[in-house]
């Protein structure tokens, strides 16, 4: 994020230079030149928050360099261009996301090739969290494993940012969805999304619960993005040739897993990632568009029940890595 050049200014950022809690973030003034070679500059209207950010800061995930300015997803609008470039002009409003970090800022240089236009029917707002949550929940559902009617899934975190989006999306497709959640006022939000049949964690044995609720079946698949907590317990779930998606660990990476405990039900295991499923731009602008297509048609709905200042983003990061957001949580500019 720190350019040297004669047409550079100050902006307010984010900077993380050691690794650790949320202390470690500090709100800074950074410089910030102007777009070369295929790149943009973008005016951040909205930033979405998501627990990659946490696994950046805490180097469970390697950023290349410290110090630096987390975040992944943001959307704003274009201040400037590249020479040359074509397709993106001027005071149009984007979404981007991935690698480098960078989005914790007021402003920031993007590669043209990692966004994609807004659909003008969508607030700011909400677009700041399709690209990650969004085309997670996309992808997990539509390409790693292709959820279908008459399936029964099992999600945790269900009242999460993406584990909400999974519900719904679940649900539309015709599936039978089981959710586990830690408190009551995260069952109601999850019942509200389409789970079926809810699981309170801290209450009950998910593991029972599961073998009650499928008659002993099991489930076609568990989507798994707390991690140590409950992998051991999500593999008993499933089904014979059932398929294990472990897309996170906020718990805590899962033990080690000896291959014969995939054999006696032949289970599938995969650890999917987002840019696994988005190599190519045209995947990048399919994956959005389906995403931004199911937001207008009013399909999947995104809770955006926590907004922050983006000054106060450490005090976004205690909140939801201790658990106490519900749904998508994003941090505004306080320019904005």
């Amino acid at each position: 994020m720190h350019i040297s050049s004669s047409e550079s200014k100050m902006v307010k950022a984010i900077r993380i230079h050691e690794l650790g809690g949320p202390e470690v973030m500090k709100w800074e003034d950074v410089e910030i030149g102007e777009p070369k070679d295929g790149e943009i500059k973008v005016k951040n209207k909205a930033i979405g928050l998501n627990f990659v950010d946490i696994y950046f800061r805490k180097g469970v995930y390697k950023n290349p360099t410290v110090p630096y300015t987390p975040g992944v997803e943001a959307v704003g609008v274009v201040t400037a261009v590249g020479p040359g470039l074509t397709g993106i002009k001027v005071g149009d409003l984007v979404a981007h996301a991935g690698t480098p970090t960078g989005a914790y800022a007021e402003e920031q240089i993007v590669p043209a090739e990692k966004v994609v236009p807004v659909p003008p029917s969508v607030d700011p707002v909400i677009a700041a969290c399709v690209m990650v949550k969004g085309r997670t929940a996309q992808y997990l559902v539509r390409k790693c494993f292709k959820v279908e009617q008459g399936h029964t899934v099992l999600i945790h975190a269900a009242a999460g940012g993406v584990g909400s989006l999974l519900c719904q999306w679940a649900n539309s497709l015709g599936a039978t969805v089981i959710g586990t959640v830690s408190t009551k006022d995260k069952a109601a939000q999850a019942k509200a999304d389409g789970c079926h049949h809810i699981i309170l964690y801290k209450e009950e044995d998910f593991v029972t619960r599961v073998d009650e609720i499928t008659s002993g079946k099991g489930v076609e698949v568990v989507y798994d993005s707390v991690g140590k907590d409950t992998f051991e317990g999500s593999l008993a779930c499933l089904k014979v040739r059932g398929c294990m998606v472990s897309f996170g660990e906020s718990s805590g990476a899962p033990d080690p897993v000896p291959m014969s405990a995939l054999a006696a039900k032949s289970l599938y295991l995969t650890r999917p990632s987002l840019r696994g499923y988005t190599c190519t731009r045209d995947e990048l602008l399919q994956t959005a568009s389906e995403v931004f297509d199911n937001v207008v048609a009013g399909v999947i709905r995104f809770r955006v029940n926590h907004t922050y200042p983006l000054s106060q983003a450490a005090q976004a990061h205690a909140d939801l890595e201790n658990r106490r957001t519900v749904g998508s949580v994003v941090l505004v500019p306080d320019s904005c």
